[in-house]
């Protein structure tokens, strides 16, 4: 399959191998219902992948009817008391429905049969992100760069908490800190709210507050975003990780792995400074001084001119010699290890997904972030284009995301179900038809308004990419 779609155009590419993704995690989603429905005796009348026209079908010994439909954008399980594939009551089905029959009604079950086989499709996609997460870890490794702090910005909030160099972190607001990604991904959902930063000085605990400043900046798909930042940074050896064609590193006859430990007789220690002297050396040669194998090299290079934003709305030269960092080599783990990360990660996804939305609806972050099935494929062909190690753990922050999704209490989502079942509970019996019907529609409405302003969103993003000029 992965080479038959490789040999497609790009766009055919991303289409195909974004709607590869969505089924997989719906299928998980519906089969999450399906088995638990089973196992609580329900009879499961379909089971379907798609909707609208049927492509494919059979029976299975059960009665089921399994099948694939027309349009790739979702699925349904249908169980024999339901009005619709929404899984909407429907009493007129009971009161007709044999003796027999009433026996695998899924209204007819107890609430926390019900409430089981509701929170089985959730909670299916959430398994299978542990799972892809787990099993990319024990088979790729995982990269953990430690959560110690190597420079300190000047002037920027950190500095002036009185955060220092060396300071290991250990928790921020709370949240156990593992790796230095963990300090930038907690720091950037807190910008301008005051944080509990939990240090190690020595051997010595010391609790720093601190205000991450708000930064504006695009992402990748060029979304504006508003990130918390206290300028602290790990610094990476000077060691290439990547060599541009044609350009004077490659020319000059630099390697993979070499190590830079000078530039025209001046130690260098990290990448960040090589790239400064670099840059500043626009047309005249440098002499750099190479580690490679145990053996001490020297090479003249001449980095070539660029041209790059200023930050005040001009451009200006930088010197270029086509080479990259070196990116942490992962390190092999346990399989418990490898679970427990895989763990970490599906419930990270969770809580940062909950609190950008947060931010979204606080009016802190820009709503024009919340994107639909165009921004989704955009997304898989960037994965696509970098292996299938990325394709998976997006298959596993996707799965999480539809998962969440499925939880809001909405009805017509899984979560409003869920929802009306706490209400039973609490009542010790249904809510009237009338109003479990009025919800439905309500709920209906606000879904539906949710796609078609994602879609908006999408439409809209891609249009200023065509026409630069629009708003």
């Amino acid at each position: 399959m992965s080479g038959l779609i490789a040999g497609l155009p790009g766009f055919m590419t991303t289409v195909l191998g974004f709607l590869l993704i969505l089924t997989v995690i719906v299928f998980v989603h519906e089969m999450g219902h399906f088995l638990i429905a089973r196992w609580c005796g329900v009879t499961v009348k379909t089971f379907s992948i798609g909707f609208g026209r049927e492509l494919w079908g059979r029976d299975d010994r059960y009665g089921t009817h399994w099948r694939i439909a027309a349009i790739p954008l979702g699925g349904y399980v249908k169980f024999i008391d339901d009005a619709n594939a929404a899984s909407a009551a429907s009493s007129d089905a009971l009161r007709e429905m044999s003796p027999s029959d009433r026996a695998g009604a899924f209204q007819l079950k107890p609430i926390w049969q019900r409430a089981a086989v509701v929170a089985a499709g959730p909670l299916a996609n959430f398994v299978l992100a542990i799972a892809l997460y787990s099993g990319l870890n024990a088979t790729y490794g995982v990269r953990l760069p430690p959560p110690v702090v190597d420079a300190v910005v000047a002037g920027k909030p950190a500095e002036k908490a009185g955060i220092k160099p060396g300071d290991r972190v250990l928790s921020i607001a709370g949240k156990d800190v593992e790796t230095f990604e963990d300090i930038i991904n907690l720091v950037a959902m807190y910008g301008g709210r005051e944080l509990d930063v939990l240090i190690d000085r020595d051997g010595a605990k010391l609790l720093i507050p601190v205000t991450p400043e708000v930064e504006d900046i695009k992402n990748d798909l060029d979304l504006p975003m508003k990130i918390g930042d206290i300028g602290v940074h790990r610094f990476q050896a000077a060691r290439i990780g990547s060599l541009l064609p044609g350009m004077p590193a490659e020319a000059a006859g630099l390697k993979l792995g070499d190590l830079v430990t000078a530039i025209d007789g001046q130690p260098i220690k990290t990448f960040e400074s090589l790239g400064e002297k670099i840059g500043v050396s626009a047309g005249r040669m440098v002499q750099l001084d190479i580690e490679r194998s145990g053996a001490n090299l020297k090479f003249a290079v001449t980095p070539v001119p660029r041209q790059v934003p200023d930050g005040a709305g001009k451009t200006k030269n930088v010197g270029r010699i086509g080479i990259g960092p070196q990116s942490l080599q992962p390190q092999a783990v346990s399989l418990p290890t490898a679970l427990r990360l895989g763990t970490r990660e599906t419930w990270s996804n969770i809580t940062q997904t909950l609190s950008g939305l947060g931010e979204i609806f606080a009016g802190r972050q820009a709503a024009n972030q919340i994107g639909g099935p165009i921004l989704m494929a955009e997304v898989t062909g960037k994965a696509m284009e970098s292996g299938a190690e990325y394709v998976l753990r997006l298959l596993a922050y996707f799965s999480v995301s539809i998962g969440l999704l499925n939880l809001f209490p909405i009805p017509v989502l899984d979560g409003g179900h869920l929802l009306f079942y706490a209400i039973e509970a609490v009542r010790r019996r249904p809510l009237p038809p009338a109003v479990q019907d009025m919800a439905f529609r309500v709920g209906f409405a606000v879904l539906l308004t949710l796609i078609v302003f994602a879609n908006y969103n999408d439409i809209v993003r891609k249009a200023k990419g065509l026409f630069p000029g629009m708003g």
